[in-house]
């Protein structure tokens, strides 16, 4: 299951004490350094950890767990949702075992990381909107992966990532261009620009939901985007507000196709979701930005996923090194659904990568 995706509403206080409606992303592309240096952090780890260890630290007080599954070349999986790890290592990471060692963390503020918002910030709406997007936002998770490839001595790192994890995947190639040496984007959200069309996840699933289900998803997405009430939540209330999500997709996938496979979750984000949605704004576009990207890129499409190709092709487009491969009998897991072509298909990828 998924987190949703879409155009986001995001309110600010004046001064005044009224509220507007704002549409300017708090992440800025090609800063993530010059944010950690204005507020006295660094990309530098802790010495001594081990690559295979249960659990990395990236920074003072944040843990990020950790599973290791193979042998050989490193790929480093960037999970998706946002907020939503996976419970198990994917089923195509075990077949391709052999000569490929998988790392699976669970991002800052999910799972089984460390959480560094339990409670509400202080300060009015604005400013805990910073707050929250600053300590969980895009930029955070950004030096988090840079810290994770120097934490395993790698110089250019091969990235693997799924549905919102593909964005994430693809603004550190763009942050950092010289650090990767492969891109796989598997089912990627297509928020290279914003609002994202018909690529917006809302509208596919609302399209497929009886009248009962999407009555109670536009009260989950008025209670979402309400973010002056949300932000006096606890960790714990958001996360399970995200979880209910979870339902809705799934009820609109498989009244489509009765026989989808729907993989399990980790424990969810809360504050870490709404900080994602704080870094994406209701408008953006990071098309140019993208086209930073100097590794060659692999995105795999499942032919039956609630997202058209469509969109999927947008996001292609915005690199300047991508094809697209589409996975006949698969949705939006096809690392699940369809593990033996989703791991022939990464293989072949690769070893055309090493030569």
């Amino acid at each position: 299951m998924v987190v949703a995706l879409g155009a986001l509403a995001l309110l600010v206080g004046a001064a005044a004490g009224t509220w507007w409606w704002m549409g300017r992303a708090l992440f800025e592309p090609g800063t993530v350094e010059q944010v950690l240096a204005e507020r006295g952090e660094t990309l530098e780890v802790p010495p001594g950890q081990r690559a295979d260890a249960s659990s990395w630290q990236v920074a003072p007080g944040v843990q990020l767990h950790h599973v290791a599954v193979g042998q050989g070349r490193d790929l480093v999986v960037v999970h998706g949702g946002p907020g939503l790890p996976p419970a198990a290592p994917w089923r195509a990471a075990v077949l391709a075992s052999d000569t490929l060692r998988w790392h699976f963390y669970d991002q800052r503020g999910c799972g089984a990381s460390s959480r560094p918002l339990i409670h509400a910030p202080p300060g009015g709406t604005w400013q805990a909107m910073q707050a929250v997007e600053a300590r969980l936002g895009l930029a955070a998770q950004l030096a988090d992966l840079e810290r994770i490839r120097r934490l395993l001595g790698q110089e250019r790192l091969t990235l693997v990532g799924h549905s919102f994890g593909a964005l994430v995947a693809a603004l550190y190639a763009a942050e950092w261009p010289e650090r990767v040496r492969a891109l796989v984007l598997v089912a990627p959200a297509p928020l290279v620009t914003m609002p994202a069309g018909d690529g917006d996840l809302f509208t596919q699933v609302r399209a497929r939901l009886d009248p009962e289900g999407q009555r109670a998803l536009e009260a989950w997405m008025k209670h979402t985007f309400d973010f002056p009430s949300r932000l006096q939540e606890d960790e714990a209330r958001l996360a399970e507000h995200f979880a209910d999500f979870g339902p809705l997709y799934a009820q609109a996938v498989q009244r489509e196709r009765p026989e989808a496979l729907l993989p399990g979750s980790g424990a969810p984000g809360g504050w870490l979701s709404l900080g994602l949605y704080l870094s994406l704004g209701r408008h953006h576009d990071w098309s140019a930005w993208l086209r930073r990207v100097r590794a060659p890129t692999l995105v795999i499409h499942g032919a039956e996923d609630l997202q058209p190709r469509t969109a999927t092709a947008r996001v292609v487009q915005a690199l300047p090194h991508a094809r697209l491969v589409e996975l006949s009998g698969s949705g939006h897991f096809p690392f699940e659904e369809q593990p033996e072509a989703f791991a022939a298909t990464l293989r072949a990828f690769l070893a055309e990568v090493e030569h």
